[in-house]
């Protein structure tokens, strides 16, 4: 995908008329996904010279950028107590092919998932990353999965260029996660990505992303739900709950210990589901897999510097 957000988002922008406005809501659709309304908000606030910024509202009719009142009504919108009329909210504004084409390009590679163990693992390494406006902190940590030491670490600062939006995060995610497994001093034998695999809507999430791009198996892990139904019936055996989609287990629902609510394990890449639901298990102490724990403390102490 050349286009950037930054681009496709303008793209949208120019299509609102002079002396009229539109919601967030409806530049997403625009985009491909209304999921990404709360996104074109967010960055719209965080680049507010973006162009024609100031045609933006929120459904009240509010102007997401504080500052676009004086812009309105030169350009002839009717604007009472701080709101535009809603005569002056268009409705559709022409497609622009971004997000859409980016989840075929997501189910296009969801076939390349391999979902068989690759061999044993000995060793794991968590990914996470923490953002601060245009900046993310990469930081990976290598523990052995026998007696979880840390045996490497690895940190690094990029630059973002994608908003969060719900399903789309490995295009937010995949350059930092690139850039901190290239400082690590060895190839990882396998990662452990903080966010989903094939409990996604188009069966591939930022951890297969991570495996397919990479050759690495890879394992997902996430705090929140994303798609499928978890089943009632607990796994006996792992007190873990399945997670269906379209009937078929795509991942479990477990509860580790010292914590209230689920996190939610999926394949990323090269390895069988019951061994990715395994290694998180043998990896957690309480409440989050040790790798991410650690690696989400480093990349937090980074940010903070």
């Amino acid at each position: 995908m050349d286009a950037t957000f930054a681009e496709a988002l303008a793209r949208s922008l120019n299509g609102i008329p002079r002396g009229r406005v539109a919601t967030c809501s409806t530049i997403a659709r625009a985009l491909g996904d209304v999921r990404a309304a709360r996104a074109v908000a967010t960055w719209l606030r965080e680049h507010p010279e973006t162009l024609e910024a100031h045609r933006v509202v929120r459904l009240d009719g509010r102007p997401v950028l504080d500052a676009s009142t004086a812009r309105l009504k030169k350009e002839g919108v009717p604007i009472a107590a701080g709101r535009v009329e809603h005569s002056r909210f268009v409705d559709t504004l022409p497609d622009v092919p971004f997000l859409g084409r980016l989840r075929e390009e997501q189910r296009r590679h969801a076939s390349q998932v391999i979902e068989e163990d690759a061999g044993p693992i000995r060793s794991v390494t968590g990914i996470d990353i923490a953002y601060r406006g245009d900046a993310a902190y990469a930081a990976a940590a290598t523990l052995e999965v026998e007696t979880l030491r840390t045996v490497a670490v690895a940190s690094v600062r990029t630059r973002v260029a994608f908003p969060y939006i719900p399903g789309y995060l490995a295009f937010r995610e995949m350059p930092g996660i690139e850039a901190a497994v290239r400082q690590l001093p060895k190839r990882p034998e396998a990662i452990m990505i903080d966010g989903h695999g094939r409990l996604h809507p188009a069966l591939f999430g930022v951890a297969c992303h991570a495996g397919v791009r990479l050759d690495i198996p890879t394992v997902g892990v996430a705090k929140h739900p994303l798609a499928g139904r978890v089943d009632s019936t607990q796994d006996k055996g792992t007190g873990a709950h399945p997670i269906r989609i379209e009937g078929k287990t795509r991942g479990y629902a477990w509860i580790p210990p010292n914590r209230e609510r689920p996190i939610y394990v999926s394949v990323g890449h090269r390895v069988s589901l019951g061994t990715a639901l395994a290694l998180v298990q043998r990896t957690t102490r309480v409440g989050y897999p040790e790798p991410l724990r650690i690696a989400d403390r480093l990349a937090g102490e980074m940010k903070g510097e």
